[in-house]
């Protein structure tokens, strides 16, 4: 068992995709703090710094974070913003948004470490298959 949790940050360019995947791995768990941030403030399709730094802030400061996005420029800015967050915990996986978020939330669920979490998310596909 790990000592921290692992918290699992949604990000997409689509609030309601965002959203959804967040139901679909509550479902699973619903010990495992889920957070979605999707979409711009003003509601149109993209992603914000702003926005996943709120997300952030929000979770607990007790909890590592495993992040996972839909496409590159959702992953640019989780990587701006393990930058502005030098003392938290947050790494992205490369799996899949839904696939590999849904296998993170069952390994964080039984207490595993976000390495070991992170690498179950990612051994769960064969990438370019």
């Amino acid at each position: 068992m790990a000592d921290r949790r692992v918290a699992i940050l949604l990000i997409s360019h689509v609030k309601a995709l965002a959203d959804g995947a967040q139901a679909l791995m509550q479902q699973a768990n619903r010990d495992v703090g889920i957070y979605a941030c999707g979409g711009l403030e003003d509601g149109e399709i993209g992603t914000s710094i702003e926005r996943i730094r709120t997300v952030i802030d929000g979770i607990p400061s007790d909890h590592d974070i495993l992040v996972f996005y839909d496409i590159g420029s959702a992953k640019m800015n989780a990587e701006m913003a393990q930058e502005f967050e030098p003392n938290r915990t947050i790494i992205i996986s490369d799996a899949p948004l839904i696939e590999g978020g849904y296998v993170a939330t069952i390994h964080a669920g039984l207490g595993k470490g976000i390495e070991e979490v992170k690498r179950n998310a990612e051994s769960s596909y064969q990438k370019g298959e």
